[in-house]
């Protein structure tokens, strides 16, 4: 069987044995992972006739010192692996020989001369030199719908594009964004654009809300870090607005981590740290900062580490306490 019917094949399993996602997207193709007991689900949301993009590749992995590298003939070299790209495969500019570096090629895609079609090259930690087989999955729905990527029982992230990668044994990886999906029809493949536009994703936990440009998971870690800048917002009585450089979804511990120029309101309040640790299930968030500093019209609070109550606002200073309002608990 060809890598091409493989793939449809599969497809057609994974799109046959799906279960509802929700009420109103019946057997929708998903790709799940899992960690630790924990499902990572990417769900494809939109019907066919809108978007029919939900593919997958089977590709090759070599990892390995760059021994040639030639921009003008094309040409690369991974421990005697031979390869071929052009304008549309990404070569991190970077790279030089001797380099160790991860590439990930078509072998099916020869140029005539016995060199593989060259999807990526980039760089990768010095280990032993191997070859993987990678499974790429691809997702799109575009606007109005959103591919949605569930993450255990509680979280659940929403953008146009996702991208599933499995490397058995190795790594297994998810981005999520938005972006520009093309058919390259001479190399029979999808090629993806991710953009870098604002609020391109969406995570979604409780009553918090976050956006963010583009979403990377890493199922080693366990950790989902979204590039910024990042907007949040949260419902309740005393609504929560705020921003940071980053955020950081850990799915083992369930909890949200605002990095960097963290700013939080709520209503005439406005909080500043260097970063936040949001545990939702407990309403609570704890800020670090040198110091953490929080103004509102009864007065100022300062300290390295503050006990921040969700829904009201109340501030607890547990280290480093250098002023304390009238209303702190």
């Amino acid at each position: 069987m060809s890598r091409a019917a493989a793939a449809l094949a599969l497809a057609l399993m994974l799109w046959a044995g799906a279960q509802p996602a929700d009420e109103a997207c019946v057997n929708c193709p998903t790709v799940e992972l899992e960690r630790e007991g924990k499902p990572i689900v990417a769900v494809k949301t939109s019907p066919d006739d809108v978007s029919d993009v939900f593919v997958i590749e089977y590709l090759d992995v070599q990892t390995g010192y760059l021994e040639t590298l030639d921009p003008d003939a094309r040409r690369a070299r991974v421990d005697g692996v031979e390869l071929w790209f052009d304008a549309r495969s990404h070569v991190d500019p970077a790279l030089a020989t001797g380099d160790f570096v991860w590439a990930v090629y078509n072998p099916d895609l020869d140029d005539g001369g016995g060199r593989a079609y060259l999807l990526e090259l980039r760089p990768y930690p010095e280990g032993e030199t191997a070859r993987h087989d990678l499974q790429r999955f691809l997702i799109y729905d575009p606007a109005p719908y959103r591919t949605r990527v569930r993450f255990g029982e509680d979280t659940e992230a929403y953008g146009h594009i996702a991208q599933v990668e499995r490397v058995k044994g190795v790594s297994e990886r998810v981005v999520l964004g938005d972006g520009e999906v093309r058919y390259l029809e001479d190399v029979d493949r999808f090629a993806v654009n991710l953009s870098d536009g604002d609020q391109a994703v969406e995570v979604v936990q409780g009553k918090s809300r976050a956006w963010g440009r583009r979403l990377d998971y890493d199922n080693t870690t366990g950790k989902a870090r979204v590039t910024g800048p990042i907007r949040l917002e949260r419902a309740g009585e005393k609504p929560l607005n705020g921003s940071s450089q980053t955020l950081v979804y850990d799915l083992d511990e369930d909890t949200l981590t605002l990095q960097g120029e963290v700013v939080l309101t709520q209503q005439d309040r406005t909080t500043r740290a260097e970063s936040a640790y949001v545990i939702e299930s407990e309403g609570y968030a704890y800020l670090y900062g040198d110091p953490v500093v929080s103004q509102g019209p009864d007065g100022e609070v300062r300290g390295r580490v503050v006990r921040y109550r969700l829904d009201s606002g109340e501030l607890l200073v547990l280290e480093g306490v250098e002023a304390v309002f009238d209303d702190a608990p």
